[in-house]
């Protein structure tokens, strides 16, 4: 029936509306076609190039998470999480490494080339755990510093609160880790780390989730295109995560 007040689906062709686009009309357009297969082919090779981290692992555990942290800070993945495993085996709960000696505990970094300072950081965490367990909903003040553009300009700012700032030993790139892992939802979209293997997990992440272009100083940029996709997954390639 025509009605004066609602029009027919005629009006879609008008200014406001795009003409819908033809799915057989473009199958039929070879140039599309291989390019469209290009494109396909190059973010499947992309998607297998997902950079591997323990703390995307472990990110159902914020306790596990900033163990897992505190020991790859500064020291090599290859070498620091199998002793991360042999930790959490022995010592599973934040209860039961909370009344670790420290002395196994020593025993277990020196390879590490980590001190008894660091031993008695995992047993803080994990004491912090189950006298004031962070809350989701309940940010602290952070004690490092950040980068923040502003006008085009980059500035050193203080790092913004999270639920775990107030746990010891959590500087920014445990709090990026935090953030980007065990974080509210879409939080990953707003960290900036300077950590080399958390900015090409951005980079890919960005790229396969929200296919745009990303920078660790400048955030999201333009969208992705073929040229970009093949040149993160040849970067990925040459420089595999090493958490």
């Amino acid at each position: 029936m025509d009605s004066r007040y609602f029009s027919g689906p005629s009006d879609l062709n008008s200014r406001f509306f795009p003409r819908v686009v033809d799915i057989d009309e473009l199958k039929s357009d070879s140039s599309f076609c291989a390019f469209y297969e290009d494109f396909v082919a190059a973010m499947t090779d992309l998607y297998y190039m997902k950079p591997i981290l323990i703390q995307e692992h472990v990110s159902e555990s914020p306790w596990k998470l900033l163990v897992a942290v505190t020991l790859l800070n500064k020291t090599a993945g290859k070498k620091s999480i199998p002793v991360f495993f042999d930790i959490i085996h022995t010592w599973p709960t934040p209860d039961s490494l909370a009344q670790a000696p420290l002395s196994l505990l020593f025993e277990l970094l020196r390879d590490l080339g980590l001190g008894e300072k660091r031993a008695q950081r995992l047993v803080d965490i994990s004491r912090t755990f189950l006298v004031d367990p962070p809350v989701p909903t309940r940010s602290r003040p952070s004690r490092g510093y950040t980068t923040a553009l502003s006008e085009a300009r980059v500035r050193t700012v203080r790092y913004p609160p999270t639920p775990v700032s107030h746990v010891p030993g959590c500087g920014p790139y445990a709090l990026d880790s935090y953030r980007i892992f065990c974080g509210a939802e879409g939080e990953w979209k707003s960290v900036r780390p300077t950590d080399k293997e958390l900015t090409k997990y951005l980079q890919w992440r960005w790229a396969i989730e929200a296919y745009r272009k990303w920078d660790p100083v400048y955030g999201p940029g333009n969208s992705i295109d073929l040229e970009y996709v093949r040149a993160l997954t040849e970067l990925l390639r040459r420089n595999p995560v090493e958490h």
